[in-house]
């Protein structure tokens, strides 16, 4: 299970990187944003992965955390920039 952990969180900081490298990042996070994406993917991955293992065993786990991975670094980030834009309290 270790070997698997650390493959999950080769995978989220490979995501990470990518999703940072396409600019899928909200605009509210200026600084550190690639150290950001890295550590959501790697995060996210690790998270997904251990929950595959419970949900459908170690065959499955790498691939639902892949895919896990991929679908919360391309909404999580703009989710928070919805998020931000929405509940945002406006000064008078």
């Amino acid at each position: 299970m270790f070997f698997l952990s650390l493959l999950w969180l080769l995978i989220g900081l490979l995501i990470g990187g990518l999703t940072w490298m396409a600019r899928c990042s909200p605009p509210s996070w200026r600084r550190f944003v690639w150290l950001r994406m890295l550590v959501l993917g790697a995060v996210v991955a690790l998270a997904a992965g251990w929950l595959g293992v419970l949900l459908a065993g170690h065959f499955f786990a790498t691939a639902l955390a892949l895919w896990v991975t991929v679908f919360c670094m391309v909404v999580l980030p703009r989710g928070t920039r919805w998020l931000h834009m929405h509940l945002h309290i406006k000064k008078v």
